[in-house]
């Protein structure tokens, strides 16, 4: 089995399809530090997004964005609606 590199943040988020369904991060240990270090930069300023950049399975760069919201608004739509529409 080949080993992710350890120097690199490797992060694959799988978005709900459905209701209720699970949302799996699949991450090494230099990807979670990289988000976590997001969460709690969103936490801290609450009105700067938490970017995290890693890299997905394909080793190709791409970013997690953490916002705070205070609204239901803010949170619509939902990915899985938006398939839909």
């Amino acid at each position: 089995m080949n080993e992710l590199a350890k120097e690199y943040p490797f992060v694959h988020v799988y978005a709900q399809q459905k209701p209720r369904q699970p949302v799996i991060i699949k991450a090494n240990i230099e990807g979670l530090c990289v988000l976590l270090n997001a969460l709690i930069s969103a936490i801290a300023q609450s009105e700067r997004n938490g970017i995290a950049e890693v890299f997905d399975g394909d080793a190709k760069v791409y970013e997690v964005i953490v916002k705070v919201v205070n609204t239901h608004d803010e949170l619509s739509p939902v990915p899985y609606q938006i398939e839909k529409q």
